[in-house]
């Protein structure tokens, strides 16, 4: 599960995300979120034995795989105030929190770092990694990269700060300031950064991976799990998708209302599925054979809502 945690980041990084989507995001009481995350883990407790890891498995029990994990994603997880509390919850019930960081308040990450499964940084603050209170060998690095970047200037500071795995990511419309997202325009572009990395981290023992924002249309050979199919809750205790949350707020849950965990990824794969049947922003996508099959359409966030009118 993905919790979206706290309303505010200590950055200001141009591609990111969820600038646009906290910046209207309700406040809640604190320490409520201690509550639905016990109501989360109880529904997982209860659950029959979760599928084991396959790459045959299909979407919704690679999903089901994952559940035991609680992904503490912002905005910067760590200077919410309950931060160490919420990650002491998590681990008290039988879940396993993941950390995904600018790496700026190594304290806050030295309290709870016999808990944490694993930390992910963002890796436009690799240098910040070494300073961390913790097995650099279980921190990644998510590199988002938008047309034109050097990627091979941002693997070396990776690669210098000692993380070994890298998860590649290309910018999505959701938020931020930057205007010039990834659009199918800079295919031939971002064709080049992608093998750049790969060649980088073949020379260099790197480990890359794959964020969901990464096209097939870019390299076909790459295989991942469609983390738009994770559920999201928020501090509130709503449960919907990512990439989705931003087009279909209606489709929100409580945590509370559910009766099992299956019944939690069934709601959310039909609210994926939803989003599915609605049309891309970008033309080319739309005449692509593989849109909605094994591509999921670079994001959710990029499906024409009802009642819109394609960009493009």
């Amino acid at each position: 599960m993905n919790l979206f945690l706290g309303r505010g980041c200590n950055e200001s990084c141009a591609f990111c995300y969820a600038g646009d989507y906290f910046q209207g995001a309700p406040r809640v009481a604190r320490g409520s979120v201690l509550d639905h995350i016990r109501t989360y883990a109880g529904l997982v407790a209860q659950a029959p034995p979760l599928p084991q890891w396959s790459d045959t498995l299909d979407e919704l029990a690679m999903t089901l795989f994952s559940s035991r994990s609680v992904n503490l994603l912002g905005g910067e997880p760590t200077i919410h105030p309950d931060f160490v509390r919420i990650v002491e919850t998590i681990h008290e019930n039988a879940l396993g929190p993941i950390v995904f960081t600018n790496a700026s308040k190594p304290e806050r990450i030295a309290a709870v770092a016999d808990k944490l499964w694993s930390i992910t940084v963002n890796g436009h603050f690799a240098d910040r990694a070494p300073a961390l209170p913790f097995d650099i060998r279980r921190i990644f690095a998510n590199l988002p990269v938008r047309p034109g970047e050097d990627v091979v200037e941002m693997l070396r500071k990776i690669e210098g700060a000692g993380i070994r795995g890298v998860f590649l990511a290309f910018a999505t419309p959701v938020g931020g300031a930057d205007p010039h997202v990834f659009t199918p325009d800079d295919l031939a572009e971002m064709q080049r950064v992608h093998q750049a990395a790969l060649d980088f981290c073949t020379d260099h023992g790197i480990h890359l991976g794959y964020d969901c924002s990464f096209p097939l249309c870019v390299d076909e050979r790459v295989r991942q799990t469609q983390c738009t199919s994770v559920p999201v809750m928020d501090e509130a205790g709503n449960i919907t998708i990512c990439g989705g949350e931003y087009a279909r707020e209606e489709g929100k849950r409580h945590v509370s209302t559910f009766a099992s965990l299956d019944e939690i990824h069934r709601t959310t794969h039909g609210l994926i599925e939803g989003l599915r049947a609605l049309p891309s922003r970008f033309a080319v996508c739309n005449a692509c054979p593989e849109f909605n099959q094994r591509c999921h359409g670079m994001c959710l966030a990029y499906r024409v809502k009802p009642g819109e009118v394609a960009a493009r």
